[in-house]
């Protein structure tokens, strides 16, 4: 995570030019990292609603939003790619030496690993900056842990029940969501060990929430109250 911060600021702040902000300027944001089918996304939402609903919110008046599919599609507009190549890209497990030879006999217009990660940490550093953000996945917690007003939750659950919610939530047989889980779950925790290095996921985290022990009320209120507590919000 050092590693990938310290270049993004000399990418930001190169030259021999003064940094004037630091980290504790920025904010504030809220990342949900999850599991697959741990719901973050009605979450996200409903706690950027709740956010917006408090009259006594201190610092920037920008509305409180959510994000998800935006990082993506930010990050493919910058890179001049499809949104589907990206994510294609994001999770394909063999890409690492073959796409540096690739980078090396090919065009301009082939996007290696690193620029395409390091465009995707832009983006997401870029909203959490800017502040008043709820940001799903993509590793948002790596890129924004050294903001000060910031607040990282990772939802967890057993594997049962998470295959009983993308059973009824999509349909699928039980093999399938099974399937589907562990699917998904791989290609995301491919990505944020790229972000972090080959570091402990754990430590990025404030809090892990188990789903299957509180309902979605209780979720909210107890992140609410995080986010108070940490003077988020």
């Amino acid at each position: 995570m050092v590693n990938l911060l310290h270049e993004y600021m000399n990418k930001r702040f190169g030259n021999g030019k003064i940094v004037t902000e630091s980290p504790a300027c920025f904010g504030p944001v809220i990342t949900i990292s999850r599991q697959t089918g741990c719901g973050a996304s009605k979450l996200a939402h409903d706690l950027s609603q709740l956010f917006n609903s408090l009259t006594d919110q201190p610092g920037k008046q920008e509305p409180w939003r959510f994000i998800n599919r935006e990082i993506i599609e930010k990050s493919a507009e910058k890179l001049n790619l499809e949104p589907q190549h990206l994510h294609k890209v994001l999770t394909d497990k063999e890409r690492g030496i073959m796409d540096q030879i690739v980078e090396a006999l090919s065009t301009h217009s082939h996007k290696s690993d690193r620029k395409i990660m390091n465009t995707m940490q832009e983006v997401i550093r870029q909203f959490a900056e800017k502040g008043n953000v709820v940001i799903v996945g993509r590793g948002g917690a790596v890129v924004s842990h050294d903001i000060e007003r910031s607040l990282h939750i990772r939802l967890e659950a057993p594997i049962e029940w998470r295959t009983n919610v993308v059973m009824n939530n999509f349909g699928f047989s039980r093999a399938y969501s099974l399937e589907y889980i562990h699917k998904t779950d791989e290609e995301r925790e491919m990505y944020v060990q790229r972000q972090i290095q080959g570091k402990h996921e754990s430590m990025l985290y404030d809090v892990i929430l188990n789903p299957s022990r509180f309902n979605h009320s209780q979720m909210v209120e107890v992140i609410t109250t995080l986010a108070k507590v940490k003077k988020i919000i």
